[in-house]
């Protein structure tokens, strides 16, 4: 899947359009129009009000979606209802409608509005013969969307099937999904080369984000007949062409090769322009290159970042991770830094004193010796507070010991530290055994619950005081960087059944504490063992 955002305005061709409504201008209603929250809401405007459609045109068709949401777990379609089921073929014979009366540009306002495509699902399993009753989907995507991209004059789209014919200016964010894997059966891979064409069709590319899904498909692996292109082909045809003005990087699974890829990347990407970078979960290929191995290319080149994302699965990678301590010492300008796996200790952040968003999670594994994961003690929160005074947001892990009891001195050195804080997450271990011969049917620590999470708000809010900024307390166990493709370790279900989430605030100012249980729904549907 490949999603493309362009810039456009189109105000002025329109503005002309609109008659003045309820006294004010069209400027003025553009300007009202431009801050409504959602599609949904403006289509209602514009059904009470006909004259403001025109106007509200770009705002309307400037993201079109083609398909409901994709589900990726087959068997959670079995478990909706009826009405589900016609809701779901109803968005489908919407989103061809939608495409078949855009590609007829009956209303050119309408193709020159859209600036982004999201394509949410694709066609449904073969074997789920009553899913849908549109029968076929394939001519949406074969036939009705390419013909569609080739009408809308501030937007191409392709999937790498077909290639780039020119350059696309209009093209501001690239998001593209591959399986090089799982592409042709008999023939030459094209999905990476495809999207290297249209990366470098984009001469004004500000954005690009590149996940790519690796060949493990359980305990059988599919035999490839051909040569899978795993990684850009910089002696193709497109060698020749300029690197586009990244602000923006986002690289997951992809193989960025030490000697043949990364010195074309090195050379010819204006480092000093990207600000947002962010590396995982996927893993490298096999033999490929490691995390550790993509920090220490990056280190010396990417030094101008406001914005770090490093995320890797619970299996995969060390807790310790030295290139990224190094990595994060080599500059000192982030604003935003998350950190899920690794742990960073807290003078490797010391440098960066602009931060304003911390996120530092490592997972519930096996350690030698029973130790727990490691946390931030009394003096590391302080230090953390000098070092980074601007700090809004906060998600740090905390322990608690066995009878479940919060640790005291965390809680007052987080009560009395941060002033600036808005937002603080804690997340506490499930507290698994990890020894499946016993097999076990719960935790050794408490089940996270309204009580407990209590205990722990009420005494840091009134710690916190009256004059305090923060405006949310979030505590959750489990974990949501667990990755099991093939057998579910025996822990699976047990961890599924104990993960919560809790908010607490100030309810008044009285200093009374409002809790709430706020648990993502996918999350208490595994735990009610998907029924």
């Amino acid at each position: 899947m490949t999603k493309m955002t362009a810039t456009t305005t189109g105000k002025a061709s329109i503005a002309g359009n609109v008659h003045h409504v309820v006294g004010l201008s069209p400027d003025v209603w553009y300007l009202i129009l431009q801050k409504v929250p959602d599609r949904e809401h403006l289509a209602s405007i514009c059904r009470v009000c006909k004259g403001l459609y025109p106007l509200a045109t770009q705002f309307l068709y400037k993201t079109i979606t083609i398909g409901p949401p994709y589900i990726d777990f087959a068997t959670f379609w079995k478990t909706i209802n009826d009405e589900d089921r016609k809701s779901e073929s109803t968005k489908w014979a919407e989103s061809l409608a939608l495409v078949r009366r855009l590609t007829a540009d009956s209303n050119p306002n309408q193709t020159r509005a859209v600036c982004s495509i999201n394509i949410e699902s694709f066609i449904r399993h073969e074997w789920d013969k009553d899913a849908l009753e549109l029968g076929d989907l394939r001519p949406i995507f074969e036939q009705e969307l390419p013909r569609l991209v080739n009408v809308l004059p501030n937007l191409r789209q392709e999937n790498g099937s077909r290639p780039v014919l020119g350059l696309m200016p209009a093209v501001v964010t690239i998001k593209a999904k591959a399986s090089p894997w799982h592409d042709k059966p008999d023939k030459p891979n094209t999905q990476l080369p495809g999207i290297q064409q249209l990366f470098f069709a984009c001469p004004d590319l500000k954005s690009f984000s590149l996940s790519v899904s690796n060949d493990y498909g359980g305990c059988v692996r599919p035999y490839i007949h051909h040569s899978v292109t795993k990684t850009f082909q910089f002696a193709s045809a497109n060698n020749h062409l300029p690197f586009p003005p990244l602000e923006s990087l986002s690289l997951s699974g992809y193989d960025m090769d030490t000697e043949q890829e990364w010195p074309h990347w090195r050379d010819g990407l204006d480092w000093s322009q990207v600000k947002t970078l962010t590396l995982g979960p996927n893993p490298r290929w096999a033999g490929g290159p490691t995390m550790a191995d993509l920090l220490r290319q990056f280190k010396a080149h990417a030094t101008a970042l406001r914005s770090l994302t490093v995320q890797t699965w619970a299996a995969e990678g060390h807790e310790t991770c030295h290139p990224l301590e190094s990595f994060l010492a080599s500059f000192d300008t982030l604003e935003e830094l998350t950190v899920k796996r690794h742990f960073v200790p807290v003078q490797k952040l010391a440098r960066h004193e602009r931060l304003k968003r911390l996120c530092l999670h490592c997972i519930e594994v096996p350690r030698p010796d029973g130790a727990g994961r490691p946390t931030f003690g009394v003096e590391e929160l302080v230090l953390l507070d000098k070092s980074c005074p601007e700090l809004e947001e906060l998600e740090i892990d905390i322990s608690r010991d066995a009878s479940g009891e919060w640790p005291r001195d965390i809680l007052k050195a987080l009560a009395g530290s941060f002033s600036n804080l808005r937002r603080l997450t804690l997340h506490c271990e499930v507290g698994l055994e990890f020894d499946w011969s016993r097999r076990q049917d719960k935790p050794y620590l408490p089940l996270l619950d309204e009580a407990f999470v209590r205990a722990f708000a009420e005494p840091f809010f009134a710690l916190r005081g009256a004059g305090s900024k923060l405006e949310r307390l979030t505590i959750k166990t489990g974990e949501t960087l667990r990755r099991f493709p093939q057998w579910p370790p025996g822990y699976e279900r047990l961890e599924k059944q104990s993960t919560r989430w809790f908010d607490a605030w100030l309810k008044n100012t009285d200093g009374e504490v409002k809790v709430k249980n706020v648990t993502p729904f996918i999350l208490v549907w595994w735990a009610a063992g998907g029924k």
